[in-house]
């Protein structure tokens, strides 16, 4: 199989120590631990603990790692898009982690103690790579004087991330980044960017005859019969922007409308497909969970948190990578395929080998008897004489 040859060959140019437990997450089906990892794999813990010791260089390595594999994926023919999404992870019976705190959780829709990383992937038609993640706390636990709202770590990330030569089209965020300072950040000479973004139904905008009210009342924007998109030119904080009603179907049945503001001069149909080309995002999200235990990591430290998280980054650029001409298999499918089939030749990556013994040889060992015994019968009329 080309992908498991391409996935091998991918891992060996990664450092021993980030190889060892970024093979450990693939192979591991069940707990993301240390010690249940090297269990499976049949390696000792220390080599994971090794890792998660020397945590922030190898999170810096693996962050470069990503980059690269960003720059040589890039196309000019396929729109890409930088995606930041914040996400929570659950640590209900955690105490002493750092940057621990509380957040709304998407999936259970209730409060959770949770960490929270603000994730930052470039995505395109073809191919997701997961770039950089920076933590979010709340501003309860963090102090008002070192309190950074996740607009603020949006900003940074965006920043950080054209500096170091990472090109995309635009940029995408949820309904948690529609401020104030977003749209002024997106309108500033040195950082402006097109974007795209989820905007809550509520939001006032002035229309063009003057009149100000909510996205959900404008009646432009009401979406009739089979109608599923509509596109208007509006303004919001004394700027013009392209705002988009866009029906879909909810998770649990039925329909719902959401609303978008973009300042791309683009159809509404075109408004669509670029906001839902944030959609692998989800994707990532879910399979660091369920496949690279992003969850699971029992460090204390943020860092070694953040290491384990972009460990299973990697794992997923990787096979992203390998399968770059297979799109119609999916990452979670390639990582059941290997742990099932291919298990041995991953592990052979980490594992020490075996020194053999050398041969025996006779001849040798035959010389060196003929040896004694002659000089036995050259010495045969000496004698020693032990004196009391």
């Amino acid at each position: 199989m080309c992908t498991l040859q391409r996935v091998i060959n991918l891992l060996k140019k990664v450092n021993s120590e980030i190889r060892a437990y970024v093979v450990c997450l693939l192979l591991t089906a069940g707990k993301k631990n240390c010690a249940e990892m090297a269990r499976t794999v049949g390696l000792h813990a220390n080599f994971l603990y090794k890792f998660l010791s020397n945590s922030a260089t190898h999170s810096k390595e693996i962050e470069e790692e990503l980059f690269r594999f960003a720059k040589i994926t890039r196309d000019k023919r396929f729109k890409r898009t930088l995606v930041i999404d914040p996400t929570a992870i659950i640590k209900r019976y955690a105490e002493q982690i750092e940057k621990l705190c509380y957040d709304k959780d998407g999936c259970t829709k209730h409060v959770e103690k949770v960490i929270v990383p603000v994730c930052a992937s470039v995505v395109d038609e073809r191919v997701k790579i997961p770039l950089a993640i920076d933590f979010w706390i709340q501003r309860k636990a963090r102090g008002n004087r070192r309190y950074r709202s996740k607009v603020e770590i949006a900003q940074e990330l965006i920043s950080y991330l054209t500096k170091q030569g990472i090109e995309y089209d635009f940029a995408s965020l949820d309904g948690a980044f529609p401020s104030p300072d977003m749209f002024d950040f997106f309108a500033a000479e040195n950082t402006k960017k097109s974007f795209t973004m989820r905007i809550p139904r509520s939001r006032a905008v002035t229309l063009a005859n003057g009149k100000r009210m909510q996205l959900q009342r404008v009646p432009e924007l009401k979406l009739l019969r089979n109608a599923r998109e509509k596109t208007i030119e509006a303004e919001l904080y004394d700027r013009r922007y392209y705002f988009t009603a866009h029906k879909r179907k909810k998770r649990g049945g039925g329909w719902e409308t959401v609303f978008l503001v973009s300042n791309m001069d683009l159809t509404a149909k075109q408004q669509v497909e670029a906001f839902n080309l944030r959609w692998p995002q989800e994707k990532i999200n879910r399979t660091s969970k369920q496949k690279f235990g992003m969850h699971q990591c029992q460090a204390l430290a943020a860092s070694k948190q953040k290491a384990h998280i972009m460990a299973g980054y990697l794992g997923q650029a990787i096979i992203e990578l390998a399968k770059f001409d297979k799109q119609e298999q999916s990452t979670d499918e390639i990582i059941n395929f290997l742990r099932r089939n291919h298990f041995d030749d991953l592990a052979t990556l980490i594992r020490k080998p075996v020194k053999k013994q050398k041969p025996l040889r006779h001849d040798y060992i035959d010389f060196s008897s003929q040896n004694y015994v002659q000089i036995f019968h050259n010495n045969a009329g000496e004698s020693n004489v032990f004196m009391m």
